[in-house]
């Protein structure tokens, strides 16, 4: 049996159900096996650290959290890094997404996101349920916080297009990447899940050989290929299943705890 000192979790389409939620109970079952096991629980996502604390508040200082797509790194209540794209680079994007119809557009800062009062209301209301802390602005001049990163909503057929374009012209300072048909997270160059569990690893004297992580999108490719035990989910994307090492059971069968369970049970 492998030893086990971390377990990384992506969460929209990994270890939340289709429904955006999880098996509370189950997880704390599971929880209290990982800690009797010595196990650190990893939340890696894109989306902001705050929105992930809200989803385990009785659990927030025992956590580590890989936000933001890498971005930001808590760990355990205290903050081990948060990168920063610099308003120029973000004034640009908004310009190129200015030009694509049907593009939605958030900014996303440490404390806060920002959509544009013009954004499409019903965009706003399903964005609120990943960005809780919302401001709409007429002007980038009213954002007061460090930009952590930017997501873009295009229509689906032109995702790859503006993805390539996005890496070429921001080659450096962002890099564009994909958690689902039409979606596209701008996060700062050299940085992405992988460079979060790096951090963590280095702080905490892990060896990555003994980090698992669980993925079902683009997002997840760098922390499946870091950690020496890999797995992409039976729902997820099928790229995904070619990068990890090992498939776990869907979202809605509770796939995530099931194959914790199984790995430090065994």
């Amino acid at each position: 049996m492998m030893t086990v000192k971390a377990i990384a979790v992506d969460m929209d389409g990994t270890f939340l159900n289709s429904k955006s939620d999880y098996d509370h109970d189950y997880f704390t079952r599971v929880f209290e096996l990982m800690q009797a096991h010595d196990v650190q629980f990893v939340v890696a996502s894109g989306n902001p650290h705050y929105q992930l604390k809200n989803r385990f508040p009785n659990y927030v200082d025992q956590l580590a959290f890989v936000a933001e797509n890498g971005v930001e790194v808590i760990d355990r209540g205290e903050l081990v890094y948060c990168g920063e794209i610099d308003m120029e680079t973000v004034a640009k994007v908004t310009a190129l997404h200015r030009r694509i119809e049907g593009s939605h557009f958030i900014i996303s800062a440490f404390d806060t996101a920002y959509t544009f009062k013009s954004e499409a209301p019903d965009f706003v209301a399903r964005a609120l349920a990943h960005y809780p802390h919302m401001k709409q602005i007429d002007s980038l001049n009213e954002i007061d916080d460090q930009v952590t990163k930017m997501m873009m909503d295009v229509p689906g057929e032109r995702t790859s297009e503006l993805q390539v374009k996005i890496n070429r012209d921001f080659a450096g300072r962002l890099e564009a990447v994909s958690s689902g048909y039409g979606n596209l997270d701008l996060i700062v160059a050299g940085m992405d899940k992988a460079t979060g569990l790096k951090a963590l690893a280095k702080r905490r004297g892990w060896d990555p050989a003994d980090m698992v992580a669980f993925g079902d999108g683009q997002n997840d490719f760098s922390m499946l290929k870091y950690v020496g035990q890999s797995y992409g989910m039976a729902n997820g994307d099928q790229r995904v299943r070619q990068v990890a090492k090992f498939v776990a059971p869907t979202n809605d069968e509770n796939g995530v705890l099931k194959t914790i369970e199984k790995l430090l049970n065994d």
